[in-house]
């Protein structure tokens, strides 16, 4: 399922009315008309008035969904998305709905397309108010069509269609906005003063404000509405965005004439006096999600912690520190070492981070495994804060099959940026940092996001039985063992983003999402 920016959007409107020759009217036609079916179908009770013969073409009535309404309002811009608000007003009026528009703009200033289809609603006797402040009554509908700001809005509402929009929330009405929530930028989400949707109708395909930052909740249940753009656009100008959908994803592949070693050696260095959960939610993970083979490297002190606690996990103390010669050297200078950096020789993958803490000694580990390190690699929470601290070990991950794991707040750290200055783009921060470092991130959020520099994948599953300490290692043992069982970096990265986050849906069916915690989600994995 595409996910497009702004610029892509316009960019297939463009070609299909140029190159394919639809034109605009008729993109501008199918949009509202399948906005319009969808609210009668979906939203509406059938008005007293409706044929009979109509109702059967419908199916059942009322729709699982209805709110018990047939007076709807519709809000429309002089824009292109007043245009499709038109042409819901003109449906729902032929079918028997009562029906008003007011209009924000005036019709000189509209295109052709528009123009034509607002002329339409005056020849059907459409009541048509022009307004210019807030001050309108709305107690006598039942449902609010929204087309007053398409996905060309940029910046912030202001003045008295802010006041508008804030009328339209208090207002408490049910709220079905076209293509975008007015007030939300497509490309970022972000949605200052925007209309709080039930729906979001929106053209061809989803875009990125529908997922990001506020734009998601202002959003409420976004469906795509077929335009008419031919498929093979897709493909032709393939956009640089998905969605993870049950469709899309993919898990490791297994057979019943297989052994543990065809699900991968996994290794895990994690853990540390105070934190030893990070490293056992972490290894618990892994061997839930199907690594074959699984070995803990932990600090010496802490066997017997590791070993009561993880009975189907190797674990292997790392030796005590320090242990580098001289201050710039790499050259190990113990037996122990040797022996540690031989059986780390022998996993397939790595995971870095979960608890291991940022003392000197970790910073110099850290470092001389990045060095030597040429498999794929998880480098997650304390990992990713020595990263943020020593630029020189960052620029090690460069062009390797490495991929950082950071929340907001940890990305902001990387980035050397402050907090809301990632909030504001996240899509253009990730760009700008994968461009410098030249590495893949999974950018973990209320929507996920997986970036590599060529495309960019949205997760929107879970819910707030996530946002508990430990999630985050729970999700990096799931990541490395599918990269264990031989996922491509980007599949094992987004389907284990994607399978947690369903076992959190799954499991708020029988429990409130507060009472979930993270040994919650690793026992229920692939659990039927």
């Amino acid at each position: 399922m595409f996910v497009l920016s702004r610029k892509e959007m316009y960019a297939l409107d463009k070609y299909t009315i140029e190159k394919i020759g639809i034109p605009g009217k008729e993109l501008m036609e199918n949009a509202g008309k399948g906005c319009a079916e969808f609210i009668r179908n979906e939203l509406l009770t059938y008005p007293e008035e409706m044929d009979k013969t109509l109702k059967g073409l419908s199916g059942k009535n009322p729709k699982k969904e209805t709110f018990s309404m047939s007076n709807v309002t519709v809000f429309c811009g002089s824009g292109n998305n007043g245009g499709d608000g038109f042409v819901i007003a003109r449906y729902l009026k032929k079918w028997g709905y009562k029906t008003k528009i007011f209009l924000l703009g005036t019709p000189d200033k509209m295109s052709p397309e528009t123009l034509e289809n607002y002329q339409s609603c005056c020849d059907l006797k459409i009541d048509i108010i022009q307004i210019n402040n807030a001050e309108i009554e709305l107690s006598d509908f039942d449902l609010i069509v929204d087309a007053i700001f398409g996905v060309g809005l940029k910046g912030i509402v202001k003045g008295w269609r802010a006041e508008l929009i804030q009328v339209i929330n208090e207002s408490k009405i049910p709220v079905v906005s076209i293509d975008i929530a007015s007030g939300v930028d497509a490309d970022t989400g972000q949605a200052e003063v925007a209309v709080n949707a039930n729906h979001t109708l929106t053209m061809a395909a989803y875009k990125y404000g529908h997922f990001l930052e506020r734009g998601r909740a202002k959003s409420g249940k976004v469906k795509v509405i077929d335009i008419g753009i031919p498929d093979e656009l897709y493909e032709k100008f393939p956009p640089k965005a998905k969605l993870i959908t049950n469709e899309n994803v993919k898990y490791p592949k297994r057979s019943p004439l297989s052994h543990k070693g065809d699900y991968g050696r996994v290794g895990i260095i994690a853990g540390s006096p105070g934190f030893s959960g990070a490293a056992i939610m972490a290894s618990r993970a892994a061997l839930r999600s199907g690594a074959g083979l699984i070995t803990l490297f932990h600090p010496e002190g802490m066997e017997q912690i590791f070993e009561t606690q993880l009975l189907e996990v190797m674990t292997q103390a790392i030796p005590k520190l320090p242990f580098i010669r001289g201050e710039d050297s790499n050259e190990l200078e113990s037996e122990g070492f040797n022996k540690f950096f031989k059986k780390l020789s022998t996993m397939d993958v790595l995971l870095i981070g979960p608890g291991i803490g940022t003392s000197t000694e970790t910073v110099k580990l850290v470092k001389t495994i990045l060095q030597q390190w040429d498999k794929p690699l998880v480098l997650d929470a304390d990992a990713l804060n020595i990263l943020s601290e020593n630029e020189d070990i960052l620029k090690l991950v460069s062009g390797k099959p490495v991929i950082l794991t950071p929340h907001i707040g940890e990305f902001a750290r990387l980035a050397k940026k402050e907090i809301f200055k990632i909030l504001a783009d996240p899509i253009q921060e990730l760009n700008n940092f994968i461009k410098k470092y030249k590495c893949n991130i999974l950018l973990k959020s209320a929507t996920t996001v997986y970036a590599d520099g060529e495309k960019f994948v949205f997760d929107i599953s879970g819910n707030d039985g996530l946002a508990t300490g430990g999630s985050g290692d729970v999700l990096a043992g799931i990541i490395v063992s599918f990269l264990g069982q031989k996922l491509p970096l980007e599949d094992a990265v987004i389907s284990a983003s994607y399978l947690m986050g369903k076992t959190a849906e799954r499991l708020a069916k029988v429990r409130k999402p507060a009472s979930i915690i993270p040994s919650d989600i690793i026992e229920n994995i692939f659990k039927y």
